[in-house]
């Protein structure tokens, strides 16, 4: 009787236990319905067995594997449980022989590993680790690694992988630019401290001779002289004075590339210094200067200034037609805003002429320096002027446009930025 009531005793204990059993292989068959676990890890004799399972959610597991990223999970010891095809690829090592292996042996440095699980506690969950690979081309890769942790969802952390080489190949070409490029400004700035010191030269070493031969020539009686020597002697002058005047003018447009001081400037006064600088042409030519409206102060040098309105009012005179009084309209032009929250970006002045104009296929080569559309006999200059134009606008962050028609005259616009 004591026998059979110990048997009993221990049948209930078995169903007890073998209850306990089926409750956690429902629960466990439950999660591989819901997709909660990607693999099994059996231990037989302290050695993991690690069996992966083909979850229900069959559309987020073709979204992994298609991912052009590197995706693993782990358990928190850092077993890997499931890595994707291109994790593989980028290790050259096939996917079944990476699974049950573990991620610290994939990294250049393993313990970087724990550094990686502690840095999960402070919220930093992005880092970068250099990878060892089997591929025969390359020994290791840099790469961005994403850690996610899953819990309490799913017992396991996330891991994206983003290799870096090219992005890094793009930064070193970048760099390697970047040092060419500066190693290219060094030679130009070398240049123009050259081409500044020639200047220099050519401003003071040249003129005196030349000052010397005009000066010289002027002393010269020409009432001795038979006629073709006195024409011979005022072409030597003319000439003399022409290479003077081309000097002058390449001394000045050498100059007009340094950043001066900016103030703020009246252009209404700059306009009329021009006019008295210039009194005797305006006079002889009976030109009008005139300013319509009210004109903007500026930011801007003054001194560059005085010569960008000098030389676009004397050329507008030089270029004006022979029965026609030159006229000469200077106005700001307002800025069409679409609505009223723009701001405009730039301050637009305009010159206008009533001059002899030019076709269309020549507005492009005006602004470059020694061109000239006209036969020197026709219009003295050396086809430097507008180019300073050009050159002191670009000093202010500002452009220079034109727009002509024959016998039409010609329209400067300026523009400057509001600063």
């Amino acid at each position: 009787m004591q026998d059979d009531s110990l048997n009993i005793k221990a049948l209930l204990q078995e169903i007890e236990s073998l209850k306990e059993q089926l409750l956690e292989s429902n629960s466990i068959v439950d999660a591989i319905k819901q997709g909660d676990v990607d693999a099994l890890v059996v231990h037989h004799e302290g050695v993991p067995q690690l069996y992966s399972l083909e979850t229900a959610d069959y559309t987020f597991r073709l979204l992994i594997e298609k991912f052009n990223q590197g995706a693993l999970s782990i358990s928190r010891n850092g077993l890997i449980l499931y890595c994707n095809d291109h994790f593989s690829k980028l290790t050259g090592i096939p996917s079944e022989k990476i699974i049950g292996t573990y991620l610290s042996e994939y990294f250049e440095t393993p313990n970087h590993f724990v550094a990686l699980i502690e840095a999960l506690k402070y919220g930093i969950n992005t880092h970068e680790i250099i990878f060892k690979t089997n591929a025969d081309t390359i020994t290791s890769f840099p790469a961005n690694v994403s850690v996610t942790d899953l819990e309490p969802s799913v017992q396991g952390i996330g891991i994206v992988v983003t290799d870096l080489t090219e992005k890094k190949r793009h930064e070193e070409a970048l760099v390697k630019h970047q040092e060419e490029l500066e190693e290219k400004i060094n030679e130009l700035n070398k240049i123009n401290a050259n081409l500044e010191e020639f200047i220099h030269v050519i401003s003071h070493d040249l003129k005196e001779p030349l000052r010397k031969i005009v000066m010289h020539n002027g002393k010269i009686d020409g009432s001795y002289l038979s006629e073709s020597d006195a024409k011979s002697m005022n072409v030597m002058k003319s000439s003399a004075l022409r290479l003077n005047s081309l000097v002058d003018d390449l001394v000045n447009y050498s100059s007009h590339t340094a950043q001066e001081e900016r103030t703020n400037i009246d252009l209404v006064e700059v306009i009329t210094e021009v006019k008295d600088d210039h009194e005797i042409l305006i006079t002889d030519k009976n030109a009008r200067i005139e300013v319509l409206g009210t004109l903007p102060l500026i930011k801007a040098s003054k001194v560059q200034m005085r010569q960008l309105f000098a030389n676009l009012i004397t050329n507008s005179i030089k270029y004006s037609k022979t029965d026609v009084a030159p006229l000469i309209q200077i106005s700001q032009v307002e800025t069409d805003a679409k609505n009223e929250k723009q701001t405009p970006k730039f301050i637009q002045i305009q010159i206008k002429d009533n001059g002899i104009g030019m076709e269309k296929n020549h507005l492009s080569k005006i602004f470059t320096i020694f061109q000239r559309l006209h036969a020197k006999n026709e219009y003295s200059g050396n086809g430097i002027g507008l180019a300073i134009c050009k050159k002191i606008m670009e000093n202010h962050s500002g452009i220079i446009k034109v727009e002509s028609e024959p016998n039409r005259g010609t329209t400067f616009n300026l523009f400057f930025p509001i600063l």
